[in-house]
């Protein structure tokens, strides 16, 4: 392109400056800094202008390559090299819809990848830039927070973590270690203090001078550490990045996710970020896929209940709710009952949102809600693909409880969630979904409402007598089980372990969790309930007459079994029936 600057410009300079001397360094330092900043506002704009004109002529679309706010995101469609070698610049996309800015469209270099970005789907709009804008453009990429990094997912070694370690006798030691390293680093650390611990999310928490980190431990948060305003903004830049989130973007909700490297595990981390009035709060789910599932017995079933969840391993139709709120084990539920069921007769397809385990032999479909992929079209889908059994992540709408009873009705089985807070309650919500009386009463088999306590550490547990309050009602429970069971001895001990603290339960006092529950499996009776429109009440009656023992009772015989305490039992499920 033939230089169109204005060269009286460049001479007029010259003469101010000289000027500038014979009037004194003073006046030649302010005067001059002005006259040049001038110039050279002039002369960008002309050269501006003179793109444009250009753009016109070839009649291409142009762009003021230094006016437009570039995506972070989109500086990892190219290499560094390549754009720099090849003089284009990605600067808006819309699905495969991608903009770029261009200085010479006819470059061989800017030929061979606009032609590559093709080859990957992209339709691309061409747009024409001055130089000095794009190669302006192109310093974005060494900036600390647009640089882009060949490898997202990290990887702690042993020898990493055994350091860590070393280092952090305590988990609240992880905040003089951060304030000493990168970013990147700093969010290494509280990744590995998350997994060294146990826990299963972890917490960012602006507020007006510090940011709050907590972790959630078997099922509870504990304070680990608090961050200032500045060490929190470069590692909440980092989990922004590696989660593939918009970095420029602080005003509304983003979702995103990344993984780690373990000690040869792989680690997914589910992101959810919102706006706060004093910055971004960020909850990262630490997802372990390849950890190994419970059996029955060791998640907390024992008895007839036991009992109960052996049997379903023989069913040939019919559908298992698992019912609870947030963080009750439902969804381990499904999978630990999946493993049981999960043979080489049978063809099992799940969909779920996300996919938190691998199970070898076992169909596994994420749903895609942006792409219409929900429940009820994933398992529309699904059951055109001859399955013998199904598990649905969650029944959220009458479209997907529809679909999944007729599945049941129709030879399958059928697994599930539900968000109720107790066994009973699951029929009244269907009914209120709208589902009809006929559908629910002959389809749904199972109903297995549950929460989760923390088991007590035995490595640290100290007995003491009961006290008084809780005596009156650990009597009162066990009464209502000897009635429902009638010739059950149960016996309440003197003295019951009450936990203490240790560097192996992080001083919690706990350490994993079990399951109390609540199961109805529906028979002819209940169904006939069902079907006349009964109350819930009566059909609790009789599923009390057939032996229905509550959450609160089952967690009390935990209780006098030593595997739990009776305050964790109050914590998680509401009065006795």
């Amino acid at each position: 392109m033939p230089d169109t600057t204005p060269k009286i410009q460049t001479q007029g300079a010259d003469s101010i400056s000289a000027a500038g001397q014979a009037a004194g360094p003073a006046s030649m330092s302010a005067s001059q800094k002005a006259m040049e900043s001038g110039l050279e506002t002039i002369g960008r704009d002309y050269k501006e202008k003179a793109t444009l004109e250009k753009a016109k002529e070839l009649g291409l679309s142009y762009v003021n390559l230094s006016k437009t706010i570039i995506n972070p995101d989109l500086l990892r469609i190219l290499e560094p090299e390549t754009a720099a070698r090849a003089k284009i610049m990605p600067f808006f996309r819309i699905g495969m819809r991608l903009r770029v800015a261009v200085i010479d469209p006819q470059n061989p270099e800017t030929v061979k990848v606009i032609n590559d970005l093709k080859k990957q789907k992209f339709l691309i709009n061409i747009n024409l830039c001055s130089e000095e804008a794009l190669n302006s453009a192109l310093k974005l990429y060494e900036s600390e927070q647009y640089k882009v990094k060949k490898k997202i997912e990290a990887k702690y070694e042993e020898s990493k973590v055994k350091a860590y370690e070393l280092e952090l006798t305590e988990i609240a030691g992880i905040k003089e270690k951060i304030e000493s390293v990168s970013a990147e680093e700093g969010l290494e650390l509280i990744n590995i203090g998350a997994m060294k611990t146990g826990a299963s999310d972890i917490h960012y928490e602006p507020e007006e001078k510090e940011v709050r980190v907590r972790f959630r431990i078997d099922g509870v948060l504990h304070n680990v550490l608090t961050l200032d305003k500045k060490t929190f903004y470069n590692i909440s830049n980092q989990l922004k990045y590696i989660s593939k989130m918009k970095l420029n973007v602080t005003n509304i909700p983003q979702d995103g996710r990344f993984s780690f490297i373990l000690n040869e595990r792989k680690i997914d981390v589910r992101v959810s970020a919102i706006p706060t009035q004093f910055g971004e709060s960020f909850v990262c789910r630490l997802l372990d896929p390849a950890r190994s599932l419970l059996n029955f017995q060791d998640i907390g079933f024992e008895g007839d209940y036991l009992a109960k969840m052996e049997r379903l391993k023989t069913m040939s139709h019919g559908m298992i709710l698992c019912t609870g709120p947030t963080g009750s084990g439902k969804t381990t539920m499904l999978y630990t009952i999946l493993d049981q069921l999960n043979s080489p007769e049978n063809k099992i397809i799940t969909l779920e949102d996300p996919v938190e385990y691998n199970l070898h032999g076992i169909v596994q479909s994420p749903i895609d809600e942006k792409r219409n992929f929900t429940f009820a079209e994933g398992l529309r889908a699904i059951l055109r693909q001859d399955p013998d059994v199904v598990m649905i992540g969650e029944i959220r709408d009458l479209d997907t409880a529809h679909t999944a009873s007729q599945a049941a009705l129709t030879g399958h089985v059928v697994l599930s969630t539900l968000h109720t807070n107790s066994a009973i309650e699951t029929i009244s919500r269907l009914l209120n979904m709208g589902l009809p009386a006929f559908m629910i009463a002959p389809s749904l088999h199972t109903i297995i409402a549950q929460r989760l306590v923390r088991r007590i550490c035995d490595d640290c547990k100290v007995l003491k007598s009961i006290p008084t309050s809780m005596l009156a009602d650990i009597r009162a429970n066990v009464e209502a089980i000897k009635k429902i069971k009638p010739g059950t001895q149960i016996e309440i001990p003197d003295k019951l372990p009450f936990p203490a603290g240790c560097d192996k339960c992080s001083h919690t006092g706990y350490k994993g969790r079990i399951a109390v529950s609540e199961i109805i499996t529906l028979d002819y009776e209940i169904r006939d309930m069902i079907l006349k429109g009964q109350s819930s009440n009566n059909i609790l009656l009789a599923a009390r007459r057939k032996g229905l023992i509550s959450m609160r009772e089952d967690g009390i015989l935990k209780v006098l079994k030593g595997l739990t305490t009776i305050e964790e039992v109050y914590r998680v499920t509401s009065l006795g029936i």
